[in-house]
């Protein structure tokens, strides 16, 4: 027999809304240490200029994979609350004998 699953369909949203919100102060941070590590490019030279400037480039694709992993996980977390939402209006009418909305 399947073990039993329970889930709040609310809650997935929430915990969806939780990591959009997540994600969108993660890059407004990570945009503002950008701007000022731009601004503090030009005073370095030589070696180390091409170091800031290579740990900037590295830093910005990382940052942009990590931000991507977080819009994939809440969506993933909306789309789960609304599919479970979906079965349990099914269900419930189902044991009701009526047509789900």
């Amino acid at each position: 027999m399947a073990e039993e699953l329970r889930v709040a369909p609310h809650v997935l949203a929430q915990v969806g809304t939780a990591l959009a919100d997540h994600g969108q102060a993660l890059l407004d941070l990570q945009q503002a240490c950008h701007t000022d590590a731009d601004g503090a490019q030009p005073g370095w030279v030589g070696a180390s200029a091409g170091a800031l400037s290579g740990l900037l480039d590295g830093w910005t694709a990382s940052s942009a994979d990590h931000l991507g992993r977080i819009d994939q996980h809440a969506a993933g977390m909306h789309c789960a609350a609304a599919g479970f939402a979906e079965l349990e209006h099914a269900g419930a009418a189902q044991l009701t004998g009526r047509s789900a909305p």
